[in-house]
């Protein structure tokens, strides 16, 4: 009446309890008894129970149910000592007592309990069917890269050998197993919602639960692998895991763990993590505006492509980047863009080629939400060059001296081309970051940047566009022409339409559509009228 008829009653667990020292470790316990077992009644009709206790003359105990209020317990005959569960099925349950379903079901959930299961096989004998030595209790230098792989394979479900192993076991206040994997490739449904989680969650050998997504944060969602703990209830739902402190301490060293692991593999096998981070990286640039625990763990192993690089596999550390910096240089500067082959081409980027001053390529679409996250790193400022009023300190002094020398002559030009744009643009000013091209576009310091609009506008979200500043170049031909048309008709029509001509490259260099395609196509036509004319002259 006390331990079986008692839902969630843990005889096992009681004495567990009572025992102390090694004889706690070596114990084998399966767990607790009671809301597991009456789970039972999900398929059966009704449920026997015969048991004898070891070393005793008395009769054997016999419990039967049917799962509703009531139960009975009478005296029974049994020759042998232990417990005998008969199930009787539902009728539209009778598959559970197929033969291969029965295989199947011990597969999936008592593989690697430490006791052997018996059935009989086509010739009557037993065998058994479960693995009672499950890999990640061994130890990892008796398994061999070939076991590690076909496990990942069979019970994990991987394709390719995975990039990385780690397994390892904890013991102290809390005792646990684990073996995970990073897999050498990205699955399809990785940016999916609904896509499952790769870790399996077993307590004491016992698997308990597929798609366990509270052992890991969303931004290690490629892991796969096997946790085992000692510590929790065999009945734990996922409800119960979602509040568990030991869930969190367990969560806590698993992140830890692989974020160590994967920062070994940056440092020793470049060319692997290189690997890794063109599958994974932006998912785990995820963690920096989710993760704020981790996020000097992170900053040390995230990457980016600059324009140092050659290719989109010469990528580099924040660490690498403030290493290489010049001399005098204050900040860290970065391009955010769709691509490399865009932020590459932008006008911003042509003083610091001339300054030989490096910018990161902030290409994934989750850097412009990370980059407030992140703000600074060994105390060096993360700067957009697109942004706010350029200003590279002593490294830009010299187009600081051209810049306060030309921008009086340029003050009337800058006014009226301000009036000609007074519906597009919030400022215009002489640039300093320009060498080669006429103009370019700047976001205000505190505005959003414009490849954030972007994305904003591609999501569908609400926002209110920021008017641009537009800076001018003042030593290019066309401005200095401009400003000598001025200064000759400064209500000269051709003024305005070369102004808006040239606003519109700009735009078109942001990668923004323009606001009347075919006003700038006749504009252009006209340039092209007048420029053959003369040719021909």
């Amino acid at each position: 009446v006390q331990n079986i008829g008692t839902i969630a009653r843990s005889g096992s667990r009681a004495f567990i309890e009572n025992l102390t020292g090694d004889q706690k470790v070596d114990s084998n316990m399966i767990g607790q008894f009671g809301v597991g077992f009456y789970s039972v009644f999900m398929v059966a009709s009704s449920v026997k129970l015969v048991t004898k206790r070891a070393g005793s003359n008395e009769k054997a105990v016999e419990w039967e149910s049917d799962g509703s209020s009531e139960f009975t317990i009478k005296d029974s005959e049994k020759t042998t000592r232990g417990t005998e569960i008969t199930v009787y099925l539902k009728d539209d349950e009778v598959v559970y007592a197929e033969d291969w379903k029965v295989r199947t079901t011990i597969k999936k959930y008592s593989d690697f309990i430490a006791f052997p299961i018996h059935l009989p096989n086509e010739k009557g004998k037993d065998e058994i069917i479960n693995e009672t030595k499950p890999l990640w209790k061994r130890p990892p230098a008796d398994i061999s890269k070939e076991q590690y792989d076909e496990f990942f394979k069979t019970v994990l479900g991987g394709f390719d050998d995975p990039l990385l192993t780690i397994h390892s076991k904890a013991e102290g206040v809390l005792e646990y197993s684990f073996v995970l994997f990073v897999p050498a490739k990205a699955p399809f449904d990785l940016f999916m919602p609904e896509r499952k989680h790769g870790i399996k969650l077993y307590v004491s050998r016992v698997f308990v639960m597929d798609d366990c997504k509270e052992l890991f944060p969303e931004y290690l969602r490629f892991i796969k692998g096997v946790v085992d703990s000692e510590d929790l209830p065999l009945n734990i739902s996922r409800e119960m895991l979602q509040h568990n402190p030991t869930v969190e301490k367990i969560k806590k060293a698993l992140v830890s763990k692989v974020l160590g692991k994967l920062k070994g593999l940056s440092e020793d096998d470049p060319k692997s993590y290189l690997k890794f981070w063109k599958q994974f990286g932006p998912i785990l640039k995820e963690g920096l505006h989710s993760d704020h625990e981790n996020k000097e763990k992170l900053l040390e192993i995230i990457r980016y492509q600059s324009s140092l690089g050659d290719t989109v596999d010469d990528v580099v550390s924040l660490k690498q980047y403030v290493s290489r910096m010049r001399e005098g240089q204050k900040h860290i500067y970065y391009i955010s863009g769709e691509s490399r082959e865009i932020v590459e081409k932008s006008p911003h980027l042509e003083v610091f080629r001339d300054k030989s001053i490096e910018v990161l390529y902030m290409i994934d679409p989750i850097d412009e939400w990370v980059i407030p996250n992140i703000f600074n790193f060994e105390g060096k400022e993360l700067r957009s060059i697109t942004k706010g009023d350029l200003d590279l300190g002593e490294l830009g002094k010299e187009e600081k001296k051209r810049k306060d020398k030309v921008e009086s002559a340029f003050k009337k030009l800058s006014e009226r081309i301000k009036n000609i744009l007074a519906d597009s643009v919030k400022e215009v000013r002489v640039t300093t970051r320009l060498t080669g091209s006429p103009c370019c576009l700047v976001a205000d310091e505190h505005d959003m940047g414009a490849y954030m609009e972007k994305m904003m506008k591609a999501l569908g979200q609400e926002h209110t566009p920021a008017k641009p500043i537009f800076e001018i170049n003042a030593q290019h031909p066309v401005f200095v022409n401009l400003n000598a048309l001025y200064e000759k008709d400064a209500k000269s029509p051709l003024l305005e339409e070369w102004v808006k001509l040239l606003f519109d490259q700009a735009l078109i260099a942001e990668g923004h559509p323009l606001k009347d395609p075919a006003a700038y196509a006749k504009r252009v036509n006209d340039l092209l009228v007048k420029a053959s004319g003369e040719a021909i002259k």
